[in-house]
């Protein structure tokens, strides 16, 4: 039986990846000699050429293509194993690592959560970051799951995949000191106190294009990613926000918050972003596979 050196396809994989060896050679932390001999062994080895030099640049023939397809199936499962005996999954105890981003509503990380949890009993671990830090977790298998308020495009060659889960109008909230802004509503809310998401969330783009059409200019007195932090700063008087109402629902209950008004044809949407791993989880399949639109959130 041949055997194939695991390092060789680490190495030329991270080759393939940047185009040059010099390049690989800074990530790797591996002198140029050195990356270039053990490419030369592989290929040996393997009895193909897997490069074909192309104005300064490594260029995959189809031989190239083919085996960096494996090396990274091989180095992705490499990385899974790690998890797998660092987390102690092989236990009989499930665990279940989500990743959410700061702008995506805290009750539903909780829903979602609580109810892997109470179905299988898994131990939970929850990171919020930013999307880029939580792509390199999930392609690591350092997290499985990652909840974002975003469909993310062009994942698929990196066996990632995106499903939308909740889809759900956004509301006009503020506290009880502006219920005069229920007449006449959206037009009342020219001028007033507004605080809004961040300007790269697609809501934030969503809101000014509706107020926009409407033809109100509300002031914005603040912006923030996080939801909760513009539900506890409403709730002190500051001024409106616009969330769907399975986020507010406490706070309305508790006449924190009172509801003003529908923003018409403006949604908000939550989506999964999960990889395809060797080793099935039954909590990450249970969370793909449920229905949270059926499901009474807050």
């Amino acid at each position: 039986m041949k055997w194939i050196n695991y390092h060789h396809l680490i190495y030329f994989k991270e080759i393939a990846l940047k185009g040059t060896i010099s390049k690989a050679s800074e990530t790797l932390k591996v002198g140029q000699p050195a990356l270039s001999s053990q490419l030369k062994n592989l290929e040996e080895y393997l009895g193909v050429e897997l490069f074909e030099r192309k104005n300064k640049r490594l260029h995959l023939t189809e031989a190239g293509k083919v085996t960096l397809e494996y090396a990274t199936k091989i180095s992705d499962l490499g990385q899974e194993l790690i998890q797998i005996i660092d987390n102690k999954s092989f236990s009989e105890r499930i665990n279940l690592s989500v990743g959410a981003l700061d702008s995506v509503s805290k009750h539903l990380i909780c829903d979602i959560v609580d109810f892997a949890h109470k179905k299988t009993g898994c131990f939970l671990s929850i990171l919020e970051d930013s999307i880029e830090s939580l792509l390199s977790q999930l392609v690591s298998h350092q997290i499985e799951i990652i909840i974002s308020d975003h469909k993310l495009s062009n994942l698929e060659n990196k066996q990632i995949y995106s499903k939308r889960i909740v889809h759900r109008p956004v509301v006009a909230y503020a506290p009880p000191q502006f219920k005069h802004l229920k007449r006449s509503f959206p037009k009342s809310l020219n001028g007033a106190p507004c605080i809004v998401p961040t300007k790269h969330s697609k809501l934030r783009h969503d809101v000014e294009h509706y107020l926009e059409i409407m033809g109100v200019e509300p002031e914005f007195i603040a912006e923030t990613q996080d939801t909760a932090l513009q539900k506890i700063l409403a709730a002190k008087g500051e001024g409106v926000v616009f969330l769907p109402e399975f986020t507010t629902k406490d706070l309305v209950q508790n006449k924190k918050l009172i509801k003003l008004g529908v923003l018409d044809n403006v949604y908000v949407e939550y989506f999964l972003i999960y990889s395809k791993r060797i080793f099935e989880n039954p909590a990450v399949d249970l969370v793909i596979k449920q229905n949270f639109e059926k499901m009474r959130l807050g």
